[in-house]
């Protein structure tokens, strides 16, 4: 039988244990208080008003002084204060107020009050949360005549990328001996497409810019990875020419290779082929005698789609572009490709061009 002391203590204990559950409790509460009430100030946070160079004769964190070369003033455009380059590395994206689409420098202070709504701001306020502006791809809009090589954003490169696929469509239809083998697009695994323009004399400069996509097991289409291309050819060739290309991966690994930061070579570090076309090579593709190349090439010049090949072509991952598309400095390829990110509103014109595509299939 139990004692009257052991059961006095047995009852002190419990009262002491649930005393400091409570107040554990009610301290969880408030702290969960102050950080809702901290980040409801952050994201209704005004644009500040800077400081002028002159305010600050050194960094206001680490005190160093401001040299012309050695060490230059920058300002952190949440608070408009006055850092250093070392005090000032962070980029983060700025509540709406601000107004920009864009991760922009901040001081290391603002890079830690800003972590906690990201995520928020990156489903507000980045340029993938933005609806399509330019979402025509007919004969009605000047844009669509001309793919330009060279993208300076993710969002021309995913309008050159619906205009080129709108593109094939439109000759696939007119001649179907010509078109890229159902089972071959039914059978991707991803794509690439990219607008490259080809000048010199006996030696030639190719360089152009594009994006990749992924297709899920799902069936689904991941968002989009921007890309750029480079190469160097030589021989009996002068002019210039600009095409547009749609590469089929047509295994994991090659949507694997595209998901790297590296550079590589289309037909060195990654296996390609002339992309075989037409109604015949659909029996071999589903006999299983298409080969075994890891992609297929296919390019658009003069109207016409055809067979091709980029070899030799350097391809490199724009990773910078896709930190500033997604609003996230650390975002890498493979999160985009291989991740579960979900598709970005502002490529909407993409993946309506894509299932028109593959649509036509289905029927």
């Amino acid at each position: 039988m139990l004692a009257s002391g052991d059961i006095h203590r047995c009852r002190v204990s419990w009262i002491s244990n649930h005393l400091l559950e409570q107040a554990w409790k009610e301290m969880a509460e408030t702290l969960t208080e102050v950080n809702l009430s901290n980040i409801k100030e952050i994201i209704e946070a005004d644009p500040p008003k800077w400081l002028p160079d002159s305010a600050a004769s050194a960094c206001m964190l680490c005190n160093v002084r401001f040299h012309p070369i050695m060490c230059s003033r920058h300002h952190c455009r949440f608070c408009g204060g006055i850092f250093c380059n070392e005090c000032s590395k962070g980029r983060s994206l700025l509540p709406i107020k601000f107004r920009s689409g864009n991760p922009q420098r901040v001081c290391d202070v603002c890079c830690v009050r800003l972590e906690s709504v990201q995520s928020y701001l990156m489903d507000q306020v980045s340029r993938a949360a933005q609806s399509p502006t330019y979402d025509l791809t007919d004969l009605s809009t000047l844009r669509s005549w001309l793919n330009f090589p060279w993208g300076q954003s993710m969002e021309y490169e995913i309008y050159k990328a619906a205009n080129t696929i709108r593109g094939y469509n439109k000759v696939g239809s007119l001649t179907p001996e010509k078109s890229i083998p159902e089972a071959i697009l039914k059978q991707a695994k991803g794509l690439a497409i990219l607008t490259v323009a080809k000048v010199g004399v006996m030696v030639t400069y190719n360089i152009g810019t594009g994006l990749v996509i992924a297709r899920r097991e799902d069936g689904s289409w991941s968002p989009p990875s921007a890309i750029s291309s480079f190469g160097i050819g030589w021989g009996a060739q002068a002019g210039g020419e600009l095409t547009d290309f749609i590469i089929v991966l047509r295994t994991n690994n090659a949507v694997k290779t595209f998901s790297g930061n590296m550079h590589f070579s289309v037909g060195a570090g990654l296996s390609a082929a002339v992309g075989i076309v037409g109604r015949s090579a659909e029996a071999d593709v589903r006999a299983g005698d298409g080969g075994y190349a890891a992609c297929y090439t296919y390019s658009c010049c003069k109207g016409a789609f055809v067979g091709c090949s980029l070899k030799g072509n350097i391809v490199t991952t724009r990773s910078q572009e896709n930190c500033r598309f997604y609003g996230n400095p650390s975002i890498s390829a493979s999160d985009i490709l291989l991740g579960s990110l979900p598709r970005p509103p502002a490529a909407a014109t993409l993946y309506h061009a894509l299932s028109d595509l593959f649509l036509k299939f289905e029927r």
